[in-house]
């Protein structure tokens, strides 16, 4: 039974106006009524403030004077928030009716839940994007049963961490942990919470019930160099701000082995050496802040480290391994 707990519906937006009326279309649509939708324009050219002020006027604009990113434009748009509830949605993302509801009665029935994982599938298509996250033995985030049929993944069950395209989070977790970090500015931001949540105690569950379509890549892109920089930097961020030294070195080979296997695939295969090249620079510039956050972080942990290597996926699990060389070979 659901205590009609106010959900804030927390929507990022960069020069997305083509998107944004299915968007805000299914969310008004939902099933589950007691909702408020904030929209957070990260200073868009293409006229979205206007539109949206002009089709959706009950909608809460917070308009940025500059892009924000991702986890900087949801942390402005969680200021507004009022719910006891958070839930965030890509702009190219459309929920199926039921999709909050079932998030919020899975959460409700499951209060060490923090992180709520809807299923996610590729627009129009019956494959899925996304069953929630995964973390594997190469210290590297990944989306479970990605490119699988949508009959899979049909279990309810605790898991890593949710993509925050269609996910939603409890207040309570975020007052005491933190919410996005805006240094990650793009990408792995949502790993970055999830491991937060898990070393603080916080678990994740995925509720297959919950459904959203996701128009992949439709804003950044699928190899743009927007998104090949951020996943290449932020990747090596979640890691030195989040990973218990132990399980570094337990997963040491792992993780030496998919950073050469990024090489080959974004500097040679892609032909992006100096967009990889810059991304590490990058880190380098920024580990000083990150080593600090991470003495923080360390110092706070509840979780014991067999716990936390409990959830993660080994490299030979052969799902895993067959998804990650489709990718390697086919993309």
């Amino acid at each position: 039974m659901i205590n009609h707990s106010l959900v804030s519906v927390i929507i990022v937006n960069y020069n997305g106006r083509h998107l944004l009326q299915e968007c805000f279309e299914s969310i008004l649509n939902q099933s589950y009524h007691d909702i408020e939708i904030i929209v957070v324009d990260n200073a868009s050219v293409d006229g979205s403030v206007a539109y949206i002020g002009a089709l959706f006027p009950n909608v809460k604009i917070v308009e940025l004077s500059e892009n924000k990113g991702f986890a900087g434009g949801n942390i402005e748009g969680f200021k507004y928030a009022h719910g006891d509830y958070a839930m965030l949605v890509n702009n190219d993302v459309v929920l199926d009716k039921d999709c909050i509801n079932n998030l919020l009665v899975a959460m409700e029935q499951h209060p060490d839940v923090g992180i709520g994982a809807s299923k996610m599938l590729i627009y129009n298509m019956d494959i899925i994007d996304s069953a929630g996250d995964g973390f594997s033995t190469s210290l590297k985030a990944y989306k479970r049963g990605e490119g699988l049929q949508s009959n899979y993944y049909n279990n309810e069950e605790y898991i890593f961490g949710a993509c925050a395209g269609a996910a939603i989070y409890r207040r309570q977790m975020i007052e005491e942990i933190g919410f996005f970090d805006d240094d990650f500015f793009l990408i792995h931001e949502d790993t970055d919470l999830n491991l937060r949540a898990q070393l603080m105690g916080w678990k994740a569950l995925y509720v297959p019930s919950s459904i959203a379509h996701h128009k992949v890549r439709s804003t950044i892109g699928e190899m743009s160099d927007v998104a090949v920089y951020y996943s290449l930097r932020n990747s090596e961020l979640v890691r030195i701000k989040n990973i218990p030294t132990w399980i570094f070195l337990k997963c040491l080979l792992g993780y030496i082995s998919s950073s050469i296997l990024d090489f080959i695939y974004f500097a040679i295969k892609h032909r992006k050496i100096s967009l990889y090249l810059k991304a590490k620079r990058d880190v380098l510039k920024l580990l000083p802040d990150m080593l600090k956050k991470r003495k923080q972080l360390m110092g706070k942990k509840k979780v014991d480290n067999n716990y936390l290597f409990s959830l993660m996926t080994p490299l030979y699990e052969k799902s895993f391994f067959l998804m990650k060389a489709k990718k390697f070979f086919y993309r």
